[in-house]
């Protein structure tokens, strides 16, 4: 009786799991959380295969379901335009020797070859390809912090769920354990899931309409009183901004505080002025997303003297070339906001230049 309780518990879990991220990409068109649903329907096809006997369709469905956990965290990254390089997949180079190994373990517990090609390998690679997709989303922690925190560590821990499962699965003992834990950890995810699909950068990625707006692709140079001018026309407008002024900022703008000073939490998002690295990172990912969706992204800078106090003019330089290429490429616009008679005629002759 408990284990048909447990059973139902799971099966209704990945149910719930799948409907919450249909609607999310029904709302936001983010194909992330399409093949994250996916996913917990062949979860579920999972569960019941295993329940009703058939160890074949069992094994078959949660390969799948693996699999499409794996493609909804690479499309995720592919959304934030956030690139995978060689080390996040070099692990993969010890993954055949740690699963032989693994799989030789497992056969001297159980001493069962039917259960060990019929259960243990497909929960083996399951985990493994699992805890990866969980472990590729920690990339995204700058953006979506505490959120992205838990969502990953919930897909982690579904995916490590699963090594006693391989080990224990062949014995009746350890069923009601095993859909325990597993009822437990769908539920954990999908109090994550809610927490980052409802936070304020996700919202914001997924927004709808953006209104058109009349400006040339590249660098525009302003100083404040033009700014205050465009300002107003910029409003509604999902602007990434790099400010100093942050006391009359539209909803709309993903702002960062340009400070040395730590506020703790005063303010939203802060930044040092000596982060020109984080800064370029930001923008490129921030001119990438608006061109694939088709839509002219807009980056402002209104502390352009104050950047120049903790920067080298050839940083400086350099910093301000490469925003001005992402703009370019992606047909966006780079906004800024500066008085020629406070930056060094050097400077400010470079600039023109960069602008063109």
């Amino acid at each position: 009786m408990i284990i048909l309780i447990e059973g139902i518990a799971v099966l209704i879990a990945d149910v719930v799991a799948a409907l919450i991220l249909l609607s999310t990409y029904l709302k936001n068109k983010r194909k992330s959380t399409l093949f994250y649903s996916i996913a917990w329907i062949f979860d579920f096809l999972t569960v019941l295969s295993s329940a009703i006997g058939n160890m074949t369709l069992s094994a078959i469905f949660l390969t799948i379901f693996s699999s499409m956990i794996l493609y909804g965290s690479i499309k995720f990254l592919e959304e934030e335009s956030i690139r995978v390089g060689y080390r996040d997949i070099s692990f993969f180079v010890y993954v055949p020797i740690a699963l032989i190994l693994y799989i030789f373990f497992v056969y001297s517990f159980t001493e069962s070859v039917e259960w060990v090609v019929s259960g243990a390998l497909g929960l083996s690679l399951a985990t493994i390809i699992v805890t990866f997709s969980g472990m590729l989303l920690k990339k995204m922690t700058e953006i979506y912090h505490n959120a992205i925190r838990y969502f990953y560590v919930s897909i982690i821990l579904f995916g490590l769920h699963m090594i006693p499962g391989s080990l224990f699965g062949l014995y009746r003992w350890y069923l009601p354990i095993g859909l325990a834990l597993s009822a437990i950890l769908v539920i954990f995810m999908i109090l994550a899931m809610i927490k980052l699909f409802s936070s304020e950068p996700f919202l914001k990625r997924g927004q709808g309409k953006i209104p058109k707006i009349d400006l040339k692709p590249g660098v525009i140079l302003l100083n404040s009183g033009e700014y205050q001018k465009l300002k107003s026309s910029l409003k509604d407008v999902p602007a990434l901004a790099f400010l100093r002024d942050v006391m009359d900022v539209s909803e709309k703008w993903d702002y960062y505080f340009v400070t040395t000073v730590p506020f703790q939490g005063r303010f939203k998002n802060t930044i040092s002025p000596t982060n020109l690295g984080k800064m370029t990172e930001l923008t490129y990912r921030y001119f990438e997303e608006f061109s694939k969706s088709g839509h002219h992204g807009v980056v402002i800078i209104d502390c352009l003297e104050y950047l120049t106090v903790y920067n080298s003019s050839e940083s400086i330089m350099k910093f301000l070339s490469k925003l001005r290429d992402f703009a370019i490429v992606n047909k966006g616009t780079l906004i800024l906001v500066l008085e020629e008679e406070s930056l060094d005629k050097r400077i400010f002759t470079q600039l023109k230049k960069l602008v063109g």
